[in-house]
């Protein structure tokens, strides 16, 4: 076997092992029911309006707090923010700027490059199932990319491509650091604290007018 089979290998195991050790907390989050209020054929945009708002307050927070800490791991970073395409797509549904000032934002804490990554590869995930949720909202209220649905479709056509990226540049990092354990943990911790959030947000006021 060739040096640069056995890297792959490893990758390929440790890569395995993260979605392996997530999955329960990750489907945990599947079934949180702001999660599952837009994939019914009775969602409403006032449902999609709520979900949107809290995934603002993770999404921004990892971006403000996490992508400063790995812009020398993640270099493609700039290509990443997807904040901006909540906002916009709550303004098309009928949000206000003032409304969306108003919007809690959670406050991660990490306090290694190997924390931050886990917490990263939570979000970056995110944008995988997207594909699915956009497919669904698209069909249910008629939104585009263009008009409501820009989150969703987050990369378009290079979410693929970013996706094996982002990977790549992880489990390099792992290769190199031996912070397989770290990385999978505050993966585990961040589907957990997401799953949190949305519960919390959808037990205080929903944003919008019903």
């Amino acid at each position: 076997m060739s040096e640069a089979t056995a890297f792959n290998t490893e990758q390929d195991l440790f890569f395995k092992r993260l979605r392996q050790e997530t999955a329960e907390s990750h489907q945990r989050l599947e079934d949180n029911p702001l999660s599952k209020a837009i994939l019914t054929l009775s969602a409403s945009v006032h449902d999609y309006q709520t979900y949107l708002a809290a995934l603002f307050g993770v999404t921004i927070a990892c971006e403000d707090q996490v992508f400063p800490a790995i812009s020398h791991i993640i270099t493609d970073l700039s290509e990443r923010y997807k904040s901006r395409l909540i906002i916009d797509d709550l303004l098309a549904t009928g949000l206000t700027e003032a409304d969306i000032d108003a919007l809690p934002v959670y406050r991660f804490e990490f306090s290694s490059l190997a924390e931050a990554l886990g917490i990263m590869y939570v979000l970056e995930g995110s944008t995988l199932g997207g594909k699915i949720l956009y497919r669904h909202i698209h069909e249910v209220l008629g939104l585009t990319p263009e008009n409501g649905a820009s989150y969703f479709w987050g990369y378009g056509t290079q979410t693929g491509n970013l996706w094996k990226s982002f990977i790549s540049s992880l489990t390099q990092f792992v290769d190199e650091h031996e912070e397989r354990d770290e990385v999978i943990g505050s993966a585990k911790k961040t589907f957990t604290i997401i799953d949190n959030w949305l519960s919390h947000r959808a037990q205080t006021t929903r944003p919008g007018r019903s």
